[in-house]
């Protein structure tokens, strides 16, 4: 299956990033929606600090053989490295068998669960239980027999209150007609890593305890190695509730949060208490207070600045990662007076392949580096823009980052090094590193994490910003319907850009149609961004380093 394209050499970007590499590489064969290049890490992704569960990654086992510490296993499932460690960066958790597996009965079912204890109502009912899962190519149930379950108990677990459940096949089935087209050779582009979420309120203010559950009931599928749902990454966490008035509803996503700031454009400050002014920088510690507001008032950046430096990759030392790092400040933000100014280290903080690939693929590292970009606040339309060509021969968009996701991940133009489409040579989030260690997305990367799970109900959320600043936001324009099919005023045009009077002008992605993420600038990009001193490694590869371990590396010997 390997298919050798022609190089790609992405030019030099931003001034303040290090000593340029030259070259150009040999990009072969990687895939975006075939399974086997995803994961996450196991012990310990860049969970959210006031993250509930225990054990988020199921990084760490039981006393019990062949379970994860802090949850119960039953039925059909198995709990081991979800991934083929030759060639992916794959997490630990627990592979939901609807064909017969552990366990299995003539009816397959199973689940997933835990237990959180000592809650309190008094800072808030509101809470958001998710994880990231993966619906390999045939797994399959009767019915919407998959869901996500919340149980409610009173007096530790001794008293009952009713549960809330969320059926999930049918959004499956959803991504795999909306979606598959976003995969290698347009298909097979749902069966990757994504965010399943639930938001619910504690029904009486006695319930202490909840079971977050992942389960399954009559798999139809017969055993093979594409009839699993993999299941990693809980994660519980508070939200703001509604307002008072609307306690008895749905959490209203435009309720405007109280003592907003202003900092520019669409961009708010909440402040605290005796607070006046906006911090001169943002992180992970205060993400969830820098709201942006289109037709919700939400933090895009939130959950989303943090990352793990991988065992394998390449740090800011020029020397390859022994051991997995986190990397608390992957992403950090500030403003000027005309300016959002995005500060990354460019770790994606989502599952990727092993890079290089083995087998003569993609032979670069993915390399920690520093770089800043500049979004206007403000952006207008330029009269002179001008939409790229299918085969690139107008250079209407450059080489290199020509945007950036909330996540400090870059953006490229649909192109590879000899003008050629290259949105089929990505790993399993739809991203990979060029010849300089740079990790970009040529295309909708599904795996971004978000505060909110897509679920094609209405307008999708924002992703990430064009270096014109005009917004670009996943690729569904209203429930059911995706921008790239719509007509009249929902249309895109040759940039994939439209108007509406919540966002104003944005760009949409097209999950298998050109451009797939923009198609040119609509608006000036700002003169900062533009080519000049793109990083590089500090000389020759020192060498792999030793194999990683438990987390982002292979599994262990023994029975997993």
């Amino acid at each position: 299956m390997v298919a050798p394209k022609t190089t790609e050499l992405a030019p030099s970007g931003p001034k303040n990033v290090s000593l340029q590499r030259l070259g150009r590489w040999l990009l072969a064969f990687a895939f975006c929606g075939i399974s086997g290049l995803a994961g996450l890490h196991a012990a310990g992704a860049a969970e959210p600090a006031d993250n509930l569960v225990k054990n988020p990654g199921f990084g760490q086992d039981s006393a019990k053989p062949g379970t994860p510490a802090n949850y119960v296993l039953t039925g059909d499932v198995e709990y081991r490295y979800l991934g083929d460690p030759n060639r992916e960066i794959a997490p630990w958790g627990v592979a939901l068998r609807s064909g017969p597996g552990v366990g299995s009965s003539a009816i397959r079912q199973g689940s997933i669960a835990q237990t959180v204890s000592g809650l309190d109502a008094k800072p808030g009912r509101w809470f958001r239980f998710s994880f990231r899962g993966l619906p390999q190519t045939l797994f399959a149930v009767d019915g919407d027999r998959l869901v996500m379950q919340v149980d409610f108990f009173a007096d530790g677990g001794r008293t009952s209150f009713d549960s809330k459940a969320k059926p999930l096949y049918h959004l499956v089935q959803q991504d795999r007609k909306d979606l598959s087209v976003n995969g290698d050779g347009r298909t097979g582009g749902a069966a990757v890593w994504r965010t399943y979420a639930l938001e619910f309120m504690l029904p009486s203010p006695l319930v202490d305890q909840v079971r977050l559950k992942v389960a399954f009931d009559h798999g139809n599928t017969a055993m093979s190695a594409q009839s699993e749902f993999f299941v990693s990454d809980f994660s519980l966490v508070r939200i703001a509730g509604p307002l008072p008035a609307e306690a008895g509803n749905p959490r209203p996503a435009d309720a405007r949060p109280a003592n907003l700031l202003p900092l520019g454009g669409r961009w708010f400050y909440q402040a605290g208490a005796g607070e006046t002014a906006a911090p001169k920088v943002f992180d992970h510690t205060n993400a969830d207070r820098l709201i942006y507001h289109d037709d919700k008032w939400s933090a895009p950046f939130a959950g989303s600045m943090s990352a793990w430096l991988r065992a394998g990759d390449i740090g800011l030392d020029g020397r390859v990662a022994p051991k997995d790092q986190f990397v608390a400040d992957n992403v950090t933000v500030s403003f000027d007076a005309t300016s959002l100014i995005i500060h990354t280290k460019s770790l994606p903080n989502h599952p990727t392949g092993r890079f290089p690939e083995l087998g003569g693929g993609n032979p670069n590292y993915i390399e920690e580096q520093l770089a800043t970009y500049y979004i206007p606040l403000n952006p207008v339309e330029n009269p002179r823009h001008v939409a790229t060509a299918t085969d690139n021969s107008n250079r209407a968009l450059p080489m290199g980052p020509i945007g950036i996701a909330a996540n400090g991940v870059v953006f490229f133009n649909p192109f590879d090094a000899g003008s050629e489409d290259a949105s089929n040579l990505m790993d399993y989030c739809c991203g990979h590193p060029n010849q300089d260690g740079l990790y970009h997305y040529h295309k909708y990367p599904i795996c971004i994490y978000s505060p909110w799970a897509d679920e094609g109900t209405g307008h999708s959320p924002l992703l990430g910003w064009a270096f014109d600043g005009f917004p670009i936001y996943g690729p569904y324009v209203k429930a059911g319907i995706l921008a790239k099919d719509a007509t009249g005023a929902d249309g895109l045009n040759d940039f994939n850009i439209h108007f509406d009077a919540e966002r104003g002008w944005h760009y949409q992605v097209t999950p298998g149609k050109f451009p797939y993420i923009i198609g040119g600038y609509w608006g000036t990009e700002d003169p900062r961004n533009s080519p000049g001193g793109r990083g590089g490694r500090r000389g020759p590869p020192p060498g792999r380093g030793p194999p990683p371990g438990r987390g982002f590396g292979p599994p262990p010997p023994g029975p997993f």
